[in-house]
């Protein structure tokens, strides 16, 4: 450790909370060095051996539950189309998205009107939205790998990030999926949206994985890219503190996600008339993510070595145990629990991974058809959210194995 209480090599750039600005964050939990490119899936296996690690100091704000990776260097990580972090390969998760893009539809005046996609992927969900709600798509971003320019549904793709500049085409609705977790500076994008927003009326959505399930569990999704953990008091303090009128702020996707409504210069709607149908977070929901930090740091050195141990006793046992989903979530699993490449497979549904390898570790993606008659008797899985998808792919397939939740 260095004098100021920092680890050895790393960068303490940022002290205060970004979320509420009235409290210094306090180191909770040093996780050591993990991968930075999560959603890179490399050509060989010396390719993924030898890509870069980063290293992960969390620290929360004890005023309102915001984390944060103290250790974040935004210079490691390169954003391009050789990254692939796309789930609509997934039925239950494009179902989910579907649902949602109703909602915003339904709940907001989009016909005629203009969509700003930030973080928009390979643009899914922004032409699902554009079709339906009648309107207009504006879509950034670096790892989007398709067609750039206008679409039939009515967008406008861009491989790059928002500029959000003065030139940035007025909108009416902001969304910004799994995007915003990311950024260095997540209280300055609010603000300058904000800003772009005038006195013109103008709605936004948020969804970023939910800090209060990440961090009450092993914290498989605690990983590099993501350099802010939100729960949702700390979420809507953020919003709130940027100018943004909070409408509405719940869990989707069976807990896993959270997402927040927000508005400026419009009426209504009024909070708790949303997807969640409640009230927004009190001092209650801050009091129990403190106390899942309080304990993170434990838990999750305890569930790797639950992990380590159990893939040791299946092996011991004469079982062939695999991994199905080699997402961020499986990349930090493996990572922390087998560095060494026990498993005997690792499949995933979306066919650009097939045959690539994941960074740090090299394990090998596979489709879920090379499970048959491959004589695995456990799958672990990461995502519980999946659960009843892939039971019912591996009955597809005639696999008999038993689902393990990591």
């Amino acid at each position: 450790m260095t004098d100021a209480g920092t680890p050895a090599g790393v960068r303490r750039s940022v002290h205060r909370c970004a979320a509420c600005g009235r409290h210094d964050l306090v180191p909770f939990a040093d996780l050591g060095e993990i991968p930075v490119f999560c959603g890179v899936h490399w050509a060989s296996r010396a390719e993924a051996l030898a890509s870069p690690l980063g290293r992960m100091w969390l620290a929360y704000c004890p005023e309102c539950g915001y984390v944060r990776n103290l250790a974040f260097d935004p210079d490691v990580l390169v954003y391009d189309t050789t990254m692939d972090t796309n789930l609509h390969h997934s039925p239950a998760f494009g179902a989910f998205s579907a649902e949602l893009v109703k909602h915003l539809a339904e709940r907001y005046p989009l016909r005629g009107g203009t969509v700003l996609d930030i973080g928009c992927g390979q643009g899914e969900f922004l032409r699902e939205l554009c079709s339906v709600a009648n309107c207009r798509g504006l879509g950034y971003d670096a790892m989007y790998a398709g067609t750039v320019g206008p679409d039939p549904s009515g967008a406008v793709f861009h491989s790059g990030p928002a500029p959000l500049n003065d030139g940035t085409p007025a909108f009416d609705l902001v969304t910004s999926r799994h995007w915003f977790e990311h950024l260095d500076d997540p209280f300055g994008f609010l603000v300058r949206l904000r800003e772009l927003a005038g006195t013109r009326p103008v709605y936004g959505y948020l969804e970023v994985p939910d800090a209060a399930y990440d961090l009450a569990t092993a914290g498989w999704e605690v990983i590099y890219p993501h350099v802010s953990y939100f729960d949702g008091y700390s979420l809507c303090r953020i919003a709130q503190r940027a100018g943004w009128r909070v409408t509405d702020t719940g869990r989707l996707f069976s807990g896993m996600f959270r997402f927040v409504e927000i508005s400026v210069n419009a009426p209504g709607p009024v909070p708790g008339s949303g997807l969640s149908g409640a009230a927004l977070p009190g001092l209650a929901d801050r009091e129990r993510q403190l106390t899942s930090i309080a304990g993170f740091a434990g838990r999750h050195a305890a569930e790797r070595k639950r992990w380590r141990d159990t893939i040791d006793r299946l092996i011991a046992d004469g079982d062939r145990p695999v991994l199905w989903g080699a997402g961020s979530r499986g990349v930090q699993f493996l990572h922390l629990a087998d560095p060494d490449r026990r498993l005997a497979a690792v499949v995933d549904v979306n066919p650009r991974k097939w045959g690539r390898y994941l960074p740090v570790t090299g394990h090998e993606v596979t489709a879920p058809a090379t499970l048959v008659g491959s004589d695995t008797r456990s799958v672990i899985i990461t995502n519980p959210a999946y659960r009843d998808e892939i039971d019912a792919a591996l009955r597809q397939l005639g696999v008999t194995a038993t689902l393990l939740v990591a």
